[in-house]
């Protein structure tokens, strides 16, 4: 579990990368939101594609496989954001830190030994879940709305960070390990091995 050169220079790519995906959300997701707030589903807008703010988290852990590797994605690419001028200011460090912390403890419970579907898909289900309780209700005012409301979100984002944070991460993940770009890291030396059945 002890962390290289490489494995840091990797979190910081990923970092990078993703605030800019992230910082494009954000408009994304202002934009649904004003699209659906003449209807009464405002709170809505941002849950179609809340899965992509887990995706810095669980791509990198995916990839190098030790813990405390989304903590820190997610974290860099919450500063990075902030620092470009997102829209949410320096709350994007408590969700950011949330949102790691949501992915690792998905991760945690095969004990940092299981790296494939059923990981992905569990770890993404959880950081829908603890962020919608921890910063969201609490913080954001979540708690304001409307029980079907709450429902309806909280299941739209699951629903979303199963696509994008398991399912598309993880295939972005093979295709470039695949492809040889991911050498020398845990995912691209079992690309050689029997695939993992789960």
């Amino acid at each position: 579990m002890k962390w290289k050169l490489k494995d840091i220079l990797m979190v910081a790519i990923v970092g990078v990368l993703f605030s800019f995906l992230f910082l494009g959300a954000d408009y994304v997701g202002a934009a649904l939101t004003a699209a659906l707030t003449p209807m009464g589903l405002g709170a809505l807008g941002y849950q179609f594609i809340y899965g992509i703010w887990f995706m810095a988290a669980t791509f990198a852990t995916y990839v190098i496989q030790k813990r405390g590797v989304g903590i820190i994605a997610e974290m860099l690419a919450a500063v990075i954001e902030v620092m470009m001028g997102g829209m949410f200011g320096p709350m994007t460090l408590v969700t950011g830190f949330c949102q790691g912390l949501g992915c690792e403890i998905g991760f945690a419970i095969f004990r940092y030994k299981k790296f494939g579907w059923s990981s992905m898909i569990l770890s993404s289900i959880i950081c829908a879940v603890f962020t919608f309780i921890v910063p969201e209700y609490f913080a954001y005012g979540y708690s304001a709305y409307a029980l079907p409301i709450l429902i309806a979100a909280l299941a739209i984002r699951v629903v979303s960070s199963i696509l994008f944070t398991g399912v598309v991460s993880k295939l972005i993940g093979d295709g470039l390990a695949k492809a040889g770009v991911l050498r020398g890291y845990a995912l691209g030396m079992k690309q050689n091995l029997p695939e993992e059945v789960e």
